[in-house]
């Protein structure tokens, strides 16, 4: 009788059990987004699928299409194979949307969905779609994330779904032209860590798998399948591991998406530093790592690394087995993947049964509705909004009656829940107020929409809107200006864009970014007033592209990229070179205004050796009429430092909601840890003793509180062996310790020649330089007086130097 799996306990029989062959089947994918079953053993296959904005259907029909056309026709196995079906899937529901006659081979195709989906589309429903990364960011709301990602994973459930892939992906925002740039919550690390770990809490609470990617650096599309990413590992460290590192040690995501891209020359599947030194054996990872979709350039070398599941299928196993024979493969590095596979399923609905049988419509709704409620954002509005109900309305460009809702490739949804703006504002003010695609005489208010898509795949080749759109958008602001009419420009956007040609024509501006189902709905009340906007800005937006910090190292070039701006990376950056952006980050307007004051600290000290922390307490009033939101944003200054920094990093941040008149503190912990930065020499987080400050405001080029602590303690900055002589003799305090004991030996000539030739030579070499050149002196003895000198040396409180 077969051993079988039945809890965490039976996996080492199942091991012993089974075979090479066997365990080589389990380890790689079945299909484009099922799992390998081994039903002898009780080893169920599990259905993977994206996204973090809901159900992705192309994948799934392609994945129908593809299993069904194995058992029904051999000929489609070969043309239908593998992930391509889903771009076929799309065509082929957007034929049918325009009425467009389908031929035999697209009606065969549509047939086998119909039969197929019958046995798993929950009542014929389908899904909904939800806000991505980049609007979810900009609400700086833990709790609609949360509530999102568990509206995503009710839908997922309802589907038959098991693994959630990107739910999230918190790559950061390096370039403002990467494709998937909307996927991704900010382009601060702090931000992306606080949101992104509640996403995962909101899928893995209903039951489901969550899975954070793309593990790491998957910050282009071009070239992404080979490009070689030059990255300071201090980058890595501050600014692209931070939102993974949260996922795993806040929220226990269970998997884990490694990515095409290399990283200083090794690919990130098959980067043992990446998945097992730093993910599993620095951050303490036990879920299952699954490659990205023909990420595993090599199979053996990928699961010795750390990859555990190779998707998709079907793949020959032939390569690991003859691995395994030569002793390339330790046998053990299989059976920790097959391992992991198998303590994934058991934590899954397909073993663990499902909660969700039907989409509950109006939960989604209003998951998507908060979603898109707290993070449009307000950039402009010269006293124009929010408008009365009898206003005269002309709505101009398509995606006024239905926005873009979310991007293409992974993240895009087929749903049948939109919201349109202009429909929405005529079942509001009445039809005769509203006119669709001109500039009526009797309007007062000339409502324009403008789009710039982003996708999978590709780049944007411009930080702007599409050409069709600032076509129409700048011949509308013309013809408004001539007839005297005010005007709001909608922002239906992937990312940043280009608007120093027509904002200062703008009276309002609104950006929705790509704000799924509901966003028409939710546009239409801020206009109204019935919201309030309260979104911030997740990223800069540059005035032009030429401002951006990663200007001319992007994407690269011959399949290599330098990211030579280091941690500099979005308002680092902007503040460290004074470039002025158009919109800073954090900012985001209301009709609500709000007072920030009476910042105080708990002491102006903080004892790093007794792991001592701060609390920062702010008042935050709302003296306006209007109720309303406010984000409270609190960076960390180091004004001097030995590492390279910032002007200032955000460290925390409070979203508050508060009644007209209101008045509230906020309190902020402050710890050792939100003093750190990585030193790459050092390979160590260190926090360096000395003065800090603390800045509070709304977004990151409005600080309007600030106050001062010192941070004391025996840090790694502590004078030691590798402190360059020129340091040393910058404090009056080491170069007296220094100069009286070199007196003993009337060595002070020798010191300062060594000061003028060799400054930045470490005073450990400079000290046993000292000491060869000594004669007639024991070996002993000088060895003594060394450390007496590094002793007196490291004693010394470097806090004082601020």
């Amino acid at each position: 009788m077969s051993a079988k799996l039945i809890n965490r306990e039976s996996i080492p029989a199942l091991l012993k059990e089974m075979t090479t062959e066997e365990k080589a089947v389990l380890v790689t994918g079945r299909s484009s987004f099922t799992t390998q079953a081994l039903e002898k053993y009780g080893i169920p296959s599990c259905r993977v699928l994206d996204g973090g904005t809901g159900v992705n259907l192309f994948q799934y029909y392609g994945d129908v299409i593809q299993r069904a056309s194995w058992e029904e026709d051999e000929t489609m196995r070969e043309s239908l194979g593998g992930v391509a079906n889903s771009v076929m899937i799309m065509k082929l529901l957007e034929k049918e949307e325009k009425g467009a006659v389908l031929d035999e081979r697209e009606k065969t195709v549509r047939h086998i969905i119909d039969e197929k989906m019958k046995e798993i589309t929950p009542s014929g429903q389908l899904p909904g779609c939800f806000p991505p990364g980049i609007l979810l960011g900009a609400t700086w709301d833990p709790e609609t994330v949360y509530l999102c990602g568990n509206a995503v994973a009710k839908e997922m459930d309802a589907y038959q779904v098991d693994m959630v892939l990107g739910s999230p992906n918190v790559n950061i925002h390096r370039d403002p032209l990467n494709g998937r740039i909307f996927e991704g919550y900010s382009e601060d690390p702090c931000l992306t860590a606080k949101l992104a770990p509640n996403f995962v809490r909101g899928i893995q609470d209903e039951g489901l798998t969550a899975n954070v990617k793309h593990f790491a650096a998957n910050n282009q599309e071009t070239h992404r399948q080979n490009i070689n990413e030059l990255i300071p590992v201090r980058a890595l460290y501050e600014i692209y591991f931070p939102g993974f590192k949260a996922c795993v040690q806040d929220a226990n995501v269970k998997s884990l998406m490694d990515a095409y891209n290399k990283i200083n020359g090794k690919a990130c599947a098959m980067n043992s530093w990446l998945l097992t030194d730093v993910l599993r054996d620095e951050w303490g990872y036990e879920g299952l790592v699954i490659s990205d979709w023909g990420a595993v350039y090599e199979q053996a070398e990928g699961i010795a690394a750390g990859n555990d599941l190779d998707m998709p299928g079907p793949r020959s196993t032939q390569p690991i087995l003859e691995a395994v024979e030569s002793g390339r493969l330790p046998v053990e590095a299989l059976d920790r993947a097959v391992t992991k596979i198998l303590e994934m399923l058991l934590d899954m609905p397909v073993m663990k049964g499902r909660r969700n049988t039907c989409i509950n419509r109006e939960y989604s709704r209003r998951a998507a509705y908060q979603g898109a409620a707290e993070g449009c954002v307000l950039l402009k509005n010269n006293g124009l909004l929010p408008l009365a109900d009898s206003v005269n309305i002309s709505f101009i460009g398509e995606r006024s009656e239905r926005f873009l809702e979310s991007g293409g490739g992974s993240a895009m949804v087929y749903t049948d829940q939109s919201t349109g703006m202009a429909a929405v504002t005529r079942e509001r003010i009445g039809d005769s107020h509203v006119t669709i695609g001109r500039i009526a005489p009797e309007s007062d208010v000339v409502v324009i929409t403008v789009s710039a898509w982003g996708q999978e795949g590709n780049d944007r080749p411009q930080m702007d809107i599409e050409p069709e759109d600032k076509e129409l958008l700048l011949e509308t602001l013309s013809k408004a200006r001539e007839l005297r009419k005010k005007v709001v420009v909608v922002l239906n956007i992937c990312g940043p864009v280009d608007m120093t040609e027509y904002i200062d024509d703008a009276d309002a501006v609104l950006c929705v970014f790509l704000p799924g189902q509901e966003g028409g709905n939710v546009a239409s009340q801020i206009l109204f007033g019935d919201i309030n906007p309260s979104g911030k800005l997740p990223l800069t937006f540059p005035r032009h592209y030429r401002d951006c910090p990663t200007f001319g190292n992007f994407p690269g070039c011959a399949a290599e990229v330098c990211y030579g701006e280091g941690i500099l990376v979005g308002y680092r950056y902007y503040e460290k070179k004074k470039v002025k952006p158009l919109f800073s980050f954090g900012f985001g307007l209301s009709y609500s205004t709000f007072s920030i004051s009476d910042l105080k600290l708990t002491s102006d000290r903080m004892d790093m050796d007794r792991d001592e922390e701060l609390q920062a307490f702010v008042r935050v009033k709302n003296i306006s009429r209007i109720d309303g939101k406010e984000v409270v944003q609190l960076y960390i200054r180091d004004p001097k430092s030995t590492l390279l920094k910032p002007e200032k990093e955000l460290k925390n941040f409070k979203k508050v909601f508060l009644k007209a008149g209101e008045e509230t503190e906020i309190r902020f912990t402050i710890t050792r840890h939100d003093l750190e930065s990585y030193d790459p020499r050092l390979q160590q987080w260190v926090a360096e003793a000395g003065k800090y400050q603390v800045l509070v405001g709304n977004s990151s080029d409005n600080i309007v509180e600030r106050q001062e602590f010192l941070a004391v303690g025996v840090t790694a900055y502590n004078y030691n062996e590798t402190t360059m002589l020129a340091t040393l003799y910058e404090d009056g305090r080491a170069r007296e310790i220094l100069e009286s004991a070199l007196k003993k030996y009337d060595m002070e000539g020798e010191l300062a020649d060594c000061l003028y030739y060799f400054p930045h030579r470490e005073i450990g070499k400079v000290l046993d330089m000292l000491c060869g050149n000594a004669a007639g002196i024991q070996e002993e003895e000088l060895k003594s007086w060394k450390n007496g000198v590094m002793e007196q040396l490291r004693e010394l409180d470097l806090s004082v130097l601020g």
